[in-house]
């Protein structure tokens, strides 16, 4: 997707100066970009349409952002709404979340007898499952906190919303998985 984002802005860098900025910014937060749409659920190849919807909005962006932060918090705002527009489409978010989980894990659980990579999966199962049932609002704090490791004032920023909303939203969202974990037995 790189190469033809990169043709692309050549094509078009003679007929809009004030773009390339945004499309640099775009491809340096890409990497961010995609760790957001994977923890909203989406798998790969969703992941990669989101990411060239966004690009394209990069390359219409608005010219009045102004500064390299601004211009930042709006393409996680672009790629947060696209993922939750998924979402609502397809009515069947598949979070990946669990693999994420796995392969942060992987180096600790090389190291563990079989019977614990056996629980260690089973729990990570558990925890993508219970993720799958939070609402919309809850989940976004949640990716941009824990997979971002954004801050309270931060994560307001991108959501538009006080810093105490969002950690509001944050302990609501670990109550209700940590009630559902105690339900399955798991230690939240």
């Amino acid at each position: 997707m790189n190469e033809d984002f990169a043709a692309r802005v050549d094509h078009t860098a003679g007929q809009r100066s004030s773009k390339p900025n945004m499309v640099d910014i775009f491809l340096a937060q890409q990497p961010r970009l995609r760790r957001i749409a994977a923890g909203m659920g989406l798998d790969a190849s969703d992941v990669e349409d989101v990411l060239q919807d966004v690009s394209i909005k990069a390359l219409k962006g608005p010219a009045n952002l102004q500064g390299k932060e601004q211009s930042t918090r709006w393409l996680i705002r672009v790629t947060l709404n696209r993922c939750l527009t998924e979402h609502r489409r397809r009515r069947t978010f598949k979070r990946h979340t669990g693999e994420i989980l796995k392969r942060r894990s992987q180096n600790d659980a090389a190291s563990k007898p079989t019977a614990e990579k056996v629980i260690q999966a089973e729990e990570l199962e558990i925890v993508r499952q219970n993720l799958q049932k939070l609402d919309d609002t809850l989940l976004p704090p949640l990716v941009l906190r824990y997979f971002c490791d954004l801050k309270s004032k931060q994560i307001g920023e991108v959501l538009d919303l006080e810093a105490s909303t969002v950690r509001s939203r944050l302990r609501d969202a670990r109550m209700i998985l940590a009630k559902k974990l105690q339900k399955r037995g798991l230690e939240p």
